[in-house]
């Protein structure tokens, strides 16, 4: 498969689909905007994406990203209205990742529970 200039995509979707080329690439803009705010700040553990798979995010990486917050915050002193929201900004992304670990341990533990039942030949 070569890969193709997003130009000539566009152009090739457009007449493909009887539909704008203005019309493709702001389509294309606002899923690959959407897929890149929820990498970004993720809401589940999971993300899933029509025809490129499901993409899980490792605990490891949660965790220090936690740590990582807890640090700035730490250190953090707002002085200023724009310092003070940063400080809030990070909290609230400390508060969804706090609450994506606890997602991650609840799927690690039913992972551990289906593989010991697997592992005892019980079925599920």
């Amino acid at each position: 498969m070569t890969p193709r200039k997003v130009n000539t995509l566009f152009s090739s979707i457009a007449s493909e689909t009887e539909v704008s080329e203005e019309a493709v690439s702001d389509i294309m803009s606002f899923y690959w905007k959407a897929v890149r705010k929820e990498l970004e700040e993720p809401t589940c553990i999971n993300l899933r994406l029509e025809h490129f798979g499901t993409f899980e995010i490792r605990k490891k990486q949660v965790i220090y990203m936690i740590d990582k917050y807890k640090r700035i915050i730490k250190h953090m002193k707002p002085t200023t209205y724009n310092k003070h929201a940063i400080l809030a900004s990070t909290i609230e992304k400390l508060g969804r990742l706090e609450k994506i670990l606890v997602q991650c341990e609840e799927q690690e533990q039913k992972k551990k529970q289906i593989r010991e039942i697997q592992k005892n030949g019980k079925t599920v």
